[in-house]
């Protein structure tokens, strides 16, 4: 028979000179987890009897969820966001007792969040590279980096910071947090241009020689840009994209590949806007009738040629469109018919997908998102609006707010075309007939409604004739109505690309 001091001994060599079997613990004690699918595993230093394990997360018992053997314990689960509490227990059974393990881990999939407040972008001596001078915000705690640089963020994750980039490519602004989760903002280096410019048409831009005279015309003139339309009012994308819904609807024609038309352009120091029609979609509607507006009385709405705006699938696909534009190269992408649809019985528009939000927040979703996707390649975006979206009419039930749209984007184009506005319109008796100040009106109010945004002006004027025939002196009235209200920026429209030459001034080179 054993004295008490042996048996004191004997305890004393089992459970503190010869280590707990329990050895490498997953996820390591306080830890951060980038994965919503998480595994818990224990290692053991010596084997032991799987029937003697049990495996616990938040509570519950997952030993029989694990895959079990002599040297370890393993368990793959679906964890939510936040801190999980895991035990590990090995019943070794007589003087050996039972050995235990706790610890915790926090699942953190959310990358933080991170915005550029205010930015500025200096030419440096030779022109090429730029410093970039910005201040943000991000989460509490963050990590905030340009390239290997470390930015200092204060305790309330305010954050500012300068670099040194290249015009050729955004600078990219990231922010990490302790799981390893990043997020990025960017900030376009591109030099600005005053843009005068005109539209060009699928057709035209498909043609060598008709695109030829386009550039003539630019060479000739005060011009110095052209809007060239990618996806235009039918639904058709001039080039070949490969995603999948626009190989379902055969929207995708060869009219002219992306790369050349831009290099085109660059190679005459052309600025290129991108045109690329948004929820306005017969091809689209045409392929997936559920993407559509659908009619409160049964079937599509208006001929199924409107998408719905609260789709992300139609958002994706538009957004395709333009990505693949920026990675051409064009200098900036301008979406046009983002809004909701205004002719017809718009009381029977019934949309699919819709939810809590106001047809405003709807279209400052798509462009906030639309801007975020094309962040990485340095592009500009801009947005076109109906001419009486500023005035006492406000966003006319289609969404377009103009104070948020401008926030959105850098440049923001009205349509102030004078044939659009109703006689008596600004107290005008005809505004058609007085294109010089129905523009002048119509600026005023756009003045007003983007001061303090980010965006800048640069409306759409007419030149082409409905009920009233445009001479090149009407069109050049609109750009002096402009010039004299201080935009010194404007795009000229005709939907058959025939523009009065004879409105624009002689270029000096």
């Amino acid at each position: 028979m054993l004295c008490v001091g042996a048996v004191v001994l004997l305890v004393y060599f089992l459970f503190f000179l010869m280590p707990s079997p329990i050895g490498k613990l997953v996820p390591a004690e306080d830890s951060y987890v980038e994965a919503k699918e998480v595994e818990v595993k224990a290692d053991f230093s010596r084997g032991v009897d799987p029937r003697t394990v049990t495996l616990k997360v938040d509570g519950k018992d997952v030993t029989m969820k694990s895959t079990l053997s002599e040297r370890s314990i393993s368990s793959r689960l679906p964890l939510e966001e936040g801190k999980h509490e895991a035990s590990l227990e090995v019943a070794a059974g007589g003087l050996m007792g039972t050995r235990s393990a706790e610890w915790s881990f926090v699942v953190d999939t959310v990358p933080p969040t991170i915005s550029i407040t205010s930015n500025s972008v200096k030419a440096t001596g030779n022109g090429t590279q730029v410093e970039v001078s910005f201040k943000g915000k991000t989460d509490p705690g963050s990590t905030v980096r340009v390239g290997r640089e470390e930015v200092p963020v204060s305790s309330k994750g305010a954050f500012t910071g300068k670099a040194v980039a290249s015009r050729a490519r955004s600078v990219e602004v990231t922010a990490s947090d302790s799981a390893g989760n990043n997020v990025s903002a960017y900030i376009v280096t591109q030099k600005p241009t005053v843009a005068k410019g005109a539209h060009v048409s699928v057709f035209i831009a498909s043609s060598d020689s008709d695109l030829g005279k386009m550039v003539d015309l630019v060479r000739r003139t005060e011009l110095n840009a052209l809007q060239i339309d990618l996806k235009d009012e039918a639904g058709t994308i001039a080039s070949l994209i490969d995603a999948p819904l626009i190989k379902k609807a055969n929207s995708a024609i060869d009219y002219y590949e992306l790369d050349p038309v831009v290099d085109k352009m660059r190679f005459q120091d052309i600025y290129t806007i991108c045109r690329i029609v948004v929820f306005k979609d017969p091809k689209l509607g045409k392929a997936r009738p559920d993407l559509a507006v659908q009619d409160s009385g049964g079937g599509v709405w208006g001929k199924g040629q409107w998408m719905d705006p609260y789709s992300k699938e139609v958002w994706d696909y538009n957004v395709a469109v333009a990505v693949a534009a920026a990675r051409a190269g064009f200098n900036e992408i301008q979406f046009d018919y983002v809004r909701f649809p205004s002719d017809g019985n718009t009381d029977a528009c019934v949309y699919p997908n819709q939810d809590s939000r106001k047809p405003g927040e709807v279209i400052d979703g798509f462009l906030a998102y639309a801007r975020e996707k094309l962040a990485p390649y340095n592009v500009f975006t801009s947005a076109d609006v109906f001419g009486l979206t500023a005035s006492e009419q406000g966003e006319m039930g289609i969404g377009q707010k103009v104070s948020d749209v401008a926030k959105r984007v850098d440049y923001i184009s009205p349509m102030v075309y004078p044939s659009h506005y109703n006689p008596g319109e600004y107290k005008i008796k005809s505004p058609e007939s007085n294109p010089g100040d129905t523009v002048a009106r119509s600026i005023a109010d756009f003045k007003k409604a983007v001061k303090g945004t980010r965006a800048k002006l640069r409306p759409w004027l007419q030149d082409f004739s409905l009920r009233v025939y445009y001479s090149p002196d009407m069109v050049r009235r609109q750009i002096n109505a402009c010039e004299e209200a201080g935009i010194k920026e404007w795009l000229l429209w005709d939907p058959d690309c025939s523009y009065s030459e004879d409105a624009l001034e002689k270029s000096s080179s």
